[in-house]
Parts: C-alpha cells; structure tokens; sequence
C-alpha cells in the first residue's frame, strides 16, 4: 500500500471527477440559455444556420461542424459560435470547439465570397 494515499482518498477523488453520462442527445441552445454546462452524453444537438444536427463528440473540429451540416468543402465556409453574452467568434477548421463549454448556443456559416452584414 501507498503511504499516504489511503482508500478512502481515493475514493474521494473517484467521486469527485465522476460525471453522469446520459444516454440521449443534449440540445446546445437549451442548456446555453440557461447558462449550464451540458452533461456527457451520447450526442449533441447544435444548431448551424438555423438548421438542427447532431454531433457525436463533445470537441468537434471546425470542419466536423460544416460536414455534419452538409456544408462541402468545409474550405468554402467561415464558421462563427454564437457563446451566450459574447460576440460571435470566428473557428478554424482545424480548431476544436468544446461543445460542453456553458453558454455554447449556435453556429453561423458564410460563404467565404460573401461579406457579414
């Protein structure tokens, strides 16, 4: 046995990082009025252009993003998220966006030809 590490502490910190997992599918826009955290669960429910879709990580790319919505080639698009009280930030295609971050609400996609209005 480990001095100084009993049992019982280890069972604390087992308890401490554990997470519910749901067997369902979280819809973003919900949980990001609210301003909660969405739990871990089977899928997410984003909402890109105003059009539903679900995702099936919790840290998609960019580009995983625009393929789920049927946006080809992900390279002809700019993606922004929509965070609750903030502006609109831009994600590259390569860049991971942490579905499970509170306050995530939705997902705009432009033509890279065509100018923001």
């Amino acid at each position: 046995m480990n001095p100084g590490f009993s049992t019982d502490k280890a069972n604390d910190v087992t308890e401490a990082i554990r997470e519910e997992i749901l067997d369902e599918i979280a819809d973003l826009e919900e949980y990001g009025r609210q301003g909660k955290r969405p739990p871990l669960c089977r899928g997410y429910r984003i909402r890109v252009n105003g059009e539903r879709h679900v995702v099936y990580t919790p840290s998609p790319t960019g580009q995983e993003i625009l393929q789920v919505a049927n946006l080809n080639p992900p390279e002809n698009y700019t993606l922004r998220l929509k965070v609750a009280g903030q502006q609109p930030r831009k994600v590259g295609l390569d860049e991971k966006v942490d579905l499970r971050h509170p306050g995530v609400e939705k997902f705009k996609a432009l033509p890279r030809d065509q100018q923001e209005g």
